[in-house]
């Protein structure tokens, strides 16, 4: 079967740039796409990139986009649905033959733990910017 026109490694290498430009400047609204071309390397090229490592790139845009909607201030309604898009309930990690139960077990933790603290904001709604200037301290 023939590669369709534009899919040889320049279209890749172009591909990967804007991609890297997406990251690199932040710009949220794009991370769909990023993510849609994660997936796409990753059944392209699945020995790339370690599954913990890929798991945790895209987990960490996912939660961007659902943490970018809660500081613009969407509905909650909106929130929530976009958490559910990207982190269903069924516990949808991707499986890889070379994925430990330890990597399993951390990727579907982080994504718990993070759903949980999200739908605990939605239901009892604190001021917002305290709570994540808390959150950064700790971080720092």
């Amino acid at each position: 079967m023939a590669a369709p026109p534009g899919a040889g490694p320049a279209a890749l290498r172009f591909a990967a740039a804007a991609t890297w430009q997406v990251v690199r400047r932040r710009c949220v609204e794009h991370f769909p796409r990023v993510l849609e071309f994660l997936k796409s390397l990753r059944a392209a090229a699945p020995g790339l990139v370690r599954y913990r490592h890929h798991e945790r790139l895209c987990m960490g845009l996912k939660a961007k986009v659902v943490v970018e909607m809660i500081l613009q201030g969407q509905p909650w309604a909106q929130v929530l649905n976009a958490l559910n898009h990207h982190f269903p309930e069924s516990g949808s990690v991707v499986r890889d033959p070379k994925a430990t139960k330890q990597d399993l077990r951390k990727i579907l933790e982080a994504q718990e733990t993070f759903c949980q603290q999200v739908k605990e904001l939605s239901e009892a709604p604190v001021d917002l910017a305290s709570k994540l200037q808390s959150v950064l301290l700790l971080i720092q």
